[in-house]
């Protein structure tokens, strides 16, 4: 008899969300390849060498070193990065309606207090250490993006080893990323260590 694992669970729930079907503005089979992207991505987080977090802050932003991430320009809407980070959309389909990027790091020390800054053309989902953070409701606007949000994470991590997975969606759920509908993600984490 073989043990069902978390990894089988959410290959039930891809199977699930397959039927062709609209729910508040997304399509299920737009969902069910995010998921699937972000299973791949997850497993791609294996072969990662994490960012060691020793100092007493770190930040952790988007850019080519995420799994899958594929540097993208900015558009000029959108919240301008600071140094050494950039928006990102997904290397494995680059002008796709979807993109997964993902992250692994280590926390060697107490952590202090977290925040996640989110910026995102049209939405996304945001898992840390299999934890849902962030779940957008889909925007019904090809021109909305999110300027930007911060969210505290502290609860979320753990001493040791850490994975962040963002599923960012365009919108219509079936457009591709193009310079007439703009899409990309840019995150960055702040941890601030305890003494």
């Amino acid at each position: 008899m073989s043990k069902r694992t978390g990894l089988g669970k959410a290959n039930n729930t891809v199977k699930q969300l397959q039927a062709p079907r609209r729910q508040n503005g997304i399509r299920a089979s737009s969902v069910a390849k995010a998921l699937r992207m972000m299973i791949t991505a997850q497993r791609s987080l294996n072969t990662q060498n994490p960012v060691v977090i020793s100092q007493r802050t770190r930040r952790i932003s988007t850019n080519r070193n995420w799994v899958n991430a594929l540097e993208i320009e900015r558009n000029p809407a959108w919240v301008a990065p600071q140094a050494g980070e950039s928006y990102v959309w997904g290397r494995n389909d680059p002008t796709g309606p979807a993109a997964v990027v993902a992250r692994r790091f280590t926390i060697r020390d107490d952590i202090e207090r977290a925040s996640l800054f989110l910026a995102v053309d049209n939405f996304a989902i945001v898992l840390i250490n299999g934890r849902s953070v962030v779940i957008d409701n889909p925007q019904g606007n090809v021109s909305f993006f999110n300027p930007g949000r911060t969210f505290n994470i502290r609860r979320f991590l753990r001493r040791g080893t850490n994975d962040i997975v963002i599923a960012a969606f365009n919108f219509p759920s079936n457009a591709n990323r193009s310079v007439d509908n703009p899409a990309g993600v840019l995150a960055r984490i702040e941890i601030e260590l305890g003494d």
